[in-house]
C-alpha cells in the first residue's frame, strides 16, 4: 500500500530529476538528432542501419504498456496506514501484504526489463556527450547487476539529482530477494533471508515506509523515461520538422563497416513513429 500524500511528493522528486538529466542531455548531446534516436530506437540489424522497436522492444512492450497503464499500484490517503497496519500479524492475505507483494512484483519487472534499461542507459550516453551506442544488444549482457552499475550508476556524476534519485530506486538486494523468494514481509517492514556479510549495501530489512520510497522512485523513474522522451519528441522534434527542407530530422547514424555518417528520418502524421523513408 502506498500512501498518496507520499506518492505525490515522491512523483515531483523525480521529475525534478528527469529536469536536470534532460537538460543536461541537450548542452552534453555530441548529435542534435540523439535524443530522437533514444526515443525511437536506434540499432543494427545484421549489417542493417534500422531504427524501431527491435526484439528486445518487441519483447518488453507489454510489460512496459501493463505496468504504465495500470498504474503504480493501490492508494491511501492515511498517512499512518504502516503505523496502523503494519505492526500486526501478518498471515499472508492482509490487504498490507497483498499490495506490497504486487509492489515488490513490479519493481522486479522494472530492473529486469530489458528494453528500459537500454533506453536508459542510452540517454545517460547523451548526458555524458558520448555518442548513441547503435551497437548495444542486452541479449549480450549476462549480468543486469553489473549493467546497472557500470552503465548507469557509475556514469551519472553529471546528473547528481538523477543519479541521487537511482541510488534511491535501485536496489540490487531486493530485486535479488524477489528473484529467489528470500524475503518475507513482517512486522514494519520486509525481511531478507539472506545478506551478503562483505557487501555494505545489504542490510537486513527495510521499512515499509523505506520501501515505499524505494518503490515510488523506481516506478516513476520507468514510466518518466519514456513519457519524457515522447514528450521531447512532440516539443522539439516535430516543430522542427516543418522548417526543414526535406521534412526530416538529420541523425547520426553507425554503419557496420565502422563510419558514421549523417541521415535524415522521417515522421508519421502522429510523431510516434518515425522512418528512414517519407510514409506521408
Amino acid at each position: 500500500m502506498l500512501r498518496r500524500e507520499f506518492v505525490d511528493k515522491y512523483n515531483e522528486d523525480v521529475t525534478e530529476a528527469f529536469r536536470e538529466l534532460f537538460n543536461t542531455c541537450h548542452i552534453n548531446m555530441f548529435h542534435p538528432g540523439d535524443l530522437l534516436l533514444c526515443q525511437q530506437n536506434g540499432f543494427l540489424l545484421g549489417k542493417d542501419t534500422v531504427i524501431g522497436f527491435g526484439e528486445e522492444g518487441l519483447n518488453s512492450i507489454q510489460h512496459i504498456n501493463s505496468l504504465c497503464y495500470a498504474g503504480i499500484g493501490a492508494m491511501t490517503e492515511d498517512r499512518d496506514y504502516f503505523k496502523k497496519n503494519g505492526n500486526g500479524d501478518l498471515n499472508g492475505i492482509s490487504e498490507l501484504e497483498l499490495t506490497t507483494n504486487q509492489e515488490i512484483n513490479n519493481f522486479q519487472m522494472i530492473w529486469e526489463n530489458d528494453f528500459f534499461l537500454r533506453v536508459l542507459a542510452e540517454v545517460i550516453r547523451i548526458a555524458r556527450g558520448e555518442k548513441y551506442d547503435w551497437m548495444l544488444n542486452m541479449y549480450n549482457v549476462k549480468n543486469k547487476s553489473n549493467f546497472i552499475r557500470d552503465n548507469i550508476k557509475k556514469k551519472l556524476d553529471v546528473s547528481p539529482k538523477f543519479k541521487s534519485a537511482v541510488e534511491i530506486g535501485y536496489h540490487r538486494q531486493i530485486r535479488n530477494a524477489k528473484s529467489h523468494s528470500q524475503y518475507h514481509l513482517i512486522q514494519e517492514g520486509i525481511w531478507f533471508d539472506k545478506i551478503n556479510q562483505n557487501n555494505a549495501d545489504e542490510v537486513v530489512a527495510i521499512g515499509f515506509e523505506e520501501w515505499e520510497q524505494i518503490y515510488c522512485y523506481s516506478y516513476f523513474i520507468f514510466r518518466g523515461l519514456f513519457e519524457h522522451l515522447k514528450s521531447i519528441v512532440q516539443q522539439l522534434y516535430m516543430p522542427m520538422v516543418r522548417i526543414t527542407s526535406n521534412g526530416g530530422i538529420p541523425v547520426l547514424c553507425y554503419y557496420y563497416d565502422g563510419t558514421w555518417r549523417e541521415c535524415y528520418v522521417f515522421p508519421d502524421k502522429t510523431g510516434h513513429t518515425w522512418r528512414f523513408i517519407k510514409t506521408n
